[in-house]
């Protein structure tokens, strides 16, 4: 088989990133940074989609409060000498275009329908296997024909420039017709940090497949899963809970009258949109995995036996 019979990927995707190689350092420690979970035999890996798609309902969040600020300055603008009814109420029909705007991308996007995806590397068999979120064929390519390439995304907004960094994974998938190159881009993002987490993940995955996950850094457990009320909840306890904190320490107090004002921007630009994600979000499921592969990963999951007593749920 030629290369040209492969499908391959726009070049494009590849712009910017630095090729990282097999069995070769990477100058950064192995860290668990975009694991989700690992066993003995796999490793699962959270997916860049995962992270678009939860920005992608945060940002219906972000709109609100974006809704809000323009309609008030709005009205700081035209002054209370000037404000007429009318004026009033075009700007009342006029504020809901931006939610209503970023709700259509959301929606568009497929968020609504599936949260993302995950990619699963086995020692034994030496695969990855992953589906893409809005797909349902599994992708199985060879891990040690793998193309690993530490990733660059640009991104420029009204705030400023920033880059992020996931770690692209490229193979082929000889099951298609033609063989197509599959890019599964794995949910690390190294905003602040360059390309160093990326290499830090694949310095893991070396690691891991050369040697398993004795010695390696453990990834953080898995949250059990709460009520919608509880997740929508969260992210208001967790700032209230480091505002606190930061209220404790020596001094704090002093500091209060300039932290308590940034503090407040952050509940109105992270704890608010975090909050509407958990709440859209909650029943939207994750891409599965066919059954075989969860059992041959180690990842499969036991149901437990539902228990009703006169038609009310009891819990084993």
């Amino acid at each position: 088989m030629t290369a040209d019979t492969v499908k391959r990927l726009p070049r494009s995707v590849r712009f910017g990133g630095t090729p990282l190689y097999h069995n070769h350092p990477t100058g950064e420690p192995a860290q668990p940074d975009g694991v989700r979970r690992v066993n003995e035999v796999c490793v699962e890996l959270e997916t860049y989609t995962n992270f678009t798609r939860r920005g992608a309902a945060g940002a219906i969040g972000l709109s609100m409060i974006g809704a809000i600020a323009i309609t008030a300055f709005g009205l700081f603008v035209i002054g209370a000498d000037r404000l007429t009814y009318q004026i009033v109420m075009n700007m009342v029909l006029i504020a809901p275009l931006l939610p209503g705007m970023i709700s259509v991308f959301y929606f568009a996007s497929g968020a609504h329908r599936c949260r993302g995806a995950f990619i699963r590397i086995h020692r034994g068999t030496r695969k990855l296997y992953f589906i893409y979120p809005n797909g349902k064929r599994l992708h199985v390519l060879d891990w040690d024909k793998l193309e690993a390439v530490a990733g660059f995304i640009p991104i420029i907004s009204a705030s400023g420039y920033a880059s992020r960094h996931p770690l692209y994974l490229f193979g082929i998938d000889h099951a298609m017709n033609p063989p197509t190159e599959i890019c599964a881009a794995c949910g690390n993002l190294g905003t602040f940090g360059g390309d160093r987490s990326a290499r830090s993940l694949w310095s893991y995955l070396q690691a891991f497949m050369a040697h398993g996950p004795g010695g390696l850094p453990e990834p953080s457990p898995i949250p059990p899963r709460l009520s919608r009320k509880q997740e929508t909840f969260k992210p208001y306890r967790e700032w209230y809970a480091s505002l606190s904190e930061t209220l404790a320490k020596p001094h704090g107090k002093l500091w209060a009258p300039i932290t308590i004002p940034l503090w407040i921007v952050g509940l109105l630009i992270s704890a608010f949109p975090d909050s509407v994600e958990a709440f859209l979000q909650y029943n939207v499921p994750y891409r599965q995995f066919p059954k075989e592969i969860d059992e041959l990963c180690g990842f499969a999951e036991k149901r437990q036996p539902v228990i009703r007593v006169n038609g009310e749920r009891i819990e084993p």
